[in-house]
């Protein structure tokens, strides 16, 4: 047993979102009420199973996973398994953190030790404890504020992924299967395709905002299909730069575990373009639910 508690500290407060507790609920609560005034907040009639969010600043992508979310209202869930992608610590397989807590400004979020430990125990490669995977990555964090707003006592078991092939993919789904129940929330962070010269990503120049959203909606295609293979293919083929594409082949995985596989409806699709105007450096958002 650990004679002191760790807490992995916020890394993005003040960048993707508040870092003043009230100027944060505040900022969640805007979201909130504007997605009411739209129409698109609303609980889903089904207890959802998974959601796919993007991870960007709130300001770009916070009305979509707040949309998001808000199809779990009224459910009650014991764990939220978050996996998020890694953007600059290059590993392959999934990192676990040492840490007993994820704090962001509205507090403490309880890490799940217990299965952190169960995992490591399992003697899979593919599952290691890396906290420099953890600390600088933001993908994660920013998916904590928005999920307290909605399930403040919610416990975690936050994973960080590297490469992961469809082979990995579906060797993993063993060893997670038992977090995989209707208890357990499973929040899979990722943003959609990376337009731009600094994304080293100009597939087009012409009709950019249509282009785009033809070349997302591929994708979309293939991840509501549950098609893995098909997803992977389609990744490899386009080069498409969605950077949560590994833990989205783990989600894809391990849905097809079920023998009635969830349904999924797309929430939103939005990009950063529609925000600045600028679609020569932009990035795509798109929130699902799998119910």
């Amino acid at each position: 047993m650990k004679e002191h508690e760790s807490v992995r500290k916020p890394y993005v407060a003040g960048q993707f979102y508040q870092a003043d507790p009230e100027a944060l609920r505040e900022e969640i609560d805007n979201l909130i009420r504007e997605a009411e005034e739209s129409g698109n907040l609303h609980s889903g009639r089904e207890k959802p199973r998974a959601l796919i969010m993007p991870h960007a600043g709130f300001m770009f992508s916070g009305a979509t996973a707040v949309k998001t979310m808000s199809r779990t209202s009224g459910f009650k869930y014991k764990k939220a398994v978050i996996a998020a992608p890694s953007h600059s610590f290059p590993f392959r397989g999934i990192a676990l953190t040492d840490c007993d807590y994820y704090s962001t400004p509205l507090g403490n979020v309880k890490i799940d030790v217990d299965a952190v430990q169960k995992l490591l125990a399992s003697g899979n490669p593919l599952i290691n404890q890396s906290n420099d995977a953890h600390n600088y990555e933001h993908a994660l964090e920013v998916q904590l504020p928005i999920l307290q707003s909605f399930h403040p006592d919610i416990e975690i078991l936050p994973l960080v992924c590297g490469a992961i092939s469809t082979v990995e993919a579906k060797q993993l789904c063993g060893v997670l299967a038992e977090y995989w129940n209707p208890d357990t929330l499973w929040i899979i962070s990722s943003d959609f395709t990376h337009y731009g010269k600094s994304f080293r990503y100009v597939p087009f120049t012409e009709d950019v905002p249509e282009k785009l959203k033809l070349l997302d909606m591929g994708a979309i295609e293939k991840i509501g299909k549950l098609d893995l293979d098909g997803f992977e293919q389609y990744i490899k083929e386009t080069e498409t730069t969605i950077c949560g594409n590994c833990p989205i082949k783990l989600l894809l995985a391990m849905l097809l575990t079920e023998s009635q596989p969830p349904t999924a409806e797309l929430v939103e699709y939005t990009t950063s373009g529609h925000k600045t105007g600028d679609f020569s450096h932009c990035v795509s958002y798109a929130g699902l639910c799998f119910t």
